[in-house]
């Protein structure tokens, strides 16, 4: 996991879960409550890099 996997702000809303980045915080994965353990353990493994993330919204805006 990278060290900008830190900077993200998580908040449980019914049946998902609001992962926000913290220097972008228009941009909100919407992870299925359900999903929340598979999702995590791929950030923990590096299968998903938060950092992607900010960087696909830094793209779609330009």
């Amino acid at each position: 996991m990278t060290q900008d996997a830190g900077r993200v702000a998580v908040q449980r809303v019914n049946d998902h879960v609001e992962v926000v980045h913290v220097d972008n915080p228009d941009a909100v994965l919407e992870v299925p409550r359900r999903d929340w353990e598979t999702f995590t353990t791929a950030v923990k493994s590096g299968a998903f890099d938060l950092e992607t993330l900010k960087r696909g919204v830094e793209e779609s805006v330009t």
